[in-house]
């Protein structure tokens, strides 16, 4: 995964070739015009000509009145040419993807929100690689897929059960902000924890924070081959420190990870971490009994955990019945 800064970079890197894709298409253009108007040349070369003699005389302190008139009436012949043969003289200028900024990725001194749409583009298609699943919403949860049968521990049809809690998580992620809750969505495989993850994110990234999405397995593994292997980048460190900053954090499948000492040394921290930064965070797992928790990740981490908003999810294998769907 990228770190923020690079995310900028890349995005910065896009806005950038859109200009100069643009300023490229408009040399064309403007080729192409000069080769069908033999005049244009010149009624363009005294438009420039013009053009500094007025800034000269601004710049002296100067009556720029007769340049100014000079300048009107070189682009006026300009424009007559141009229109003559059914252009606009706008054909000549460079069509920038974003007007606030004309592609330079600033506007008023700021980064321009161009860019960050574009980083928000770059991070959601990051998510969906690692992910393997795209980052939708919560409409494309259908509720037909749960039972409706009544659930024993509820007492109420798993369907219902299923409606309300997809309801509470919706209202979250339009909520969503750096105060939000900690959640632990658990629950059996194939029931819509990591969808309803990605579409927290996809509420998330809409509003502007970064979210970074790691399966569980993959982090603590790229971790552990870093720290105990050759790191001469820092990899590791830089790694840790994105996902810790995170604005929003989901740690998805917590659990089918190959645990050691090691792995629950960076999970306490890396908990203990978001914490102190007040940067939400959503687990996701398999695993729904809180004593087997604690034995996997000890006590001190199954407390962190605790501190979570659980969300247990209830039905049957989703990703099986629409496997048998004509």
């Amino acid at each position: 995964m990228r770190t923020r800064n690079e995310l900028y970079q890349a995005a910065m890197r896009t806005v950038s070739a859109r200009r100069q894709k643009a300023r490229a298409r408009a040399e064309d253009a403007r080729a192409e015009a000069r080769a069908a108007i033999p005049a244009l040349k010149a009624a363009e070369d005294q438009v420039t000509a013009c053009g500094v003699r007025c800034a000269l005389a601004g710049a002296r302190g100067a009556d720029r009145t007769a340049a100014a008139s000079a300048l009107a009436a070189a682009r006026q012949k300009r424009d007559a040419l141009l229109a003559a043969s059914g252009r606009s003289p706008l054909a000549l200028e460079p069509k920038y993807t974003c007007s606030l900024c004309q592609d330079t990725g600033v506007a008023d001194g700021k980064t321009c929100v161009c860019v960050r749409r574009e980083m928000q583009r770059l991070r959601r298609e990051e998510i969906e690689a690692m992910s393997s699943l795209s980052v939708t919403s919560f409409d494309t949860m259908k509720l037909d897929y749960y039972p409706n049968t009544p659930d024993p521990k509820t007492g109420r049809s798993v369907r219902q059960y299923m409606a309300e809690l997809l309801a509470d998580l919706r209202d979250y992620a339009e909520e969503f902000d750096l105060d939000s809750e900690n959640l632990m969505l658990t629950g059996n495989a194939g029931l819509g924890k990591t969808h309803a993850a990605l579409a927290v994110a996809g509420a998330a990234l809409d509003k502007g924070y970064d979210v970074i999405y790691i399966s569980s397995p993959d982090f603590f593994s790229r971790v552990e081959t870093l720290h105990f292997g050759s790191d001469p980048a820092g990899e590791k460190d830089a790694l840790l420190d994105t996902v810790g900053g995170a604005d929003l954090l989901i740690l998805d499948d917590l659990g089918t990870e190959f645990n050691s000492s090691f792995v629950i040394s960076t999970l306490y921290s890396l908990l203990n971490d978001r914490l102190g930064r007040r940067r939400p965070t959503i687990l996701t797992s398999n695993i729904v009994d809180g004593t087997l928790l604690e034995k996997l990740y000890t006590e001190k981490v199954a407390s962190r955990i605790s501190a979570f908003v659980p969300y247990r999810f209830l039905g049957d294998d989703i990703r099986l019945k629409k496997a048998l769907e004509p």
